[in-house]
C-alpha cells in the first residue's frame, strides 16, 4: 500500500468516525462520507467496498492498539512479580483509550472485545502454573481468576466509556488496579 492509499484510507476512517458521533452508521451515505473525507467516490471504492468495511477497519485499528499492550513479555512479567502490580499495564491501557475515546467506544460497541479477551487469555496460559504455585491454588482456579479479571476489566471500561459523566482517567486507573490486585491477592 503506497502513502497516498494509506492517507486516503485514514481520512475515510476518520470521517466515518466523525459522522458516527452524530448519527447511526446505517444512516450514513457514501456521498456524505466522501464529502467529509474530501475524496471522490472512486477513491472510496478503490479502498473499500462499503461503509461497513470502513467500520471494520476502524475496529481493527483499535483492537491492534490493545493487542500491542497485551504482549506476553510485559503482562506476563508483571503478573508473576511478587507484588503483582498491574498498574503499568492499566496505565497504558487507559492512555490508549484516552487518546481516542471514540475509537475505543466503537470497539466496545462492536463486540470486538471477545477477540481481545481470547488473545489475553492465550497470552496468559504460560503463566498459569507459575501463578498457581505462587498462590498455592489449582491451575484451574488461576485460569478462572484471570478470565474474571480480563472480563471484568473490559466490562468496567465499557461502562466507563458509555457513562454520561465518567470518573477521571486517573480514578478509573486506580479502581481497575485495585480490583485486579485484590482479585489476584484475594
Amino acid at each position: 500500500m503506497d502513502k497516498r492509499q494509506k492517507r486516503s484510507r485514514k481520512v475515510i476512517c476518520e470521517a466515518l468516525l466523525q459522522l458516527m458521533k452524530d448519527k447511526p452508521i446505517e444512516q450514513i451515505t457514501i456521498k456524505e462520507l466522501t464529502d467529509l473525507a474530501d475524496v471522490n467516490r472512486k477513491t472510496f471504492y478503490n479502498n473499500f467496498t462499503s461503509i461497513m468495511e470502513v467500520k471494520k477497519e476502524l475496529e481493527s485499528s483499535i483492537v491492534e492498539l490493545f493487542f500491542s499492550l497485551v504482549d506476553a513479555e510485559d503482562l506476563g512479567s508483571k503478573l508473576v512479580e511478587a507484588d503483582q502490580n498491574p498498574n503499568k499495564f492499566i496505565h497504558k491501557l487507559i492512555h490508549v483509550i484516552d487518546n481516542d475515546r471514540a475509537k475505543a467506544k466503537l470497539v466496545f460497541e462492536s463486540g470486538e472485545t471477545r477477540i481481545l479477551l481470547r488473545h489475553m487469555n492465550e497470552l496468559l496460559k504460560p503463566y498459569i502454573d507459575v501463578l498457581a504455585r505462587e498462590h498455592n491454588i489449582s491451575e484451574e482456579a488461576v485460569e478462572y481468576s484471570l478470565y474474571f479479571i480480563a472480563s471484568g476489566t473490559v466490562t468496567v471500561l465499557n461502562s466507563w466509556l458509555h457513562e454520561e459523566y465518567p470518573i477521571s482517567s486517573s480514578e478509573i486507573e486506580r479502581v481497575l488496579t485495585n480490583l485486579i490486585s485484590n482479585s489476584m491477592n484475594g
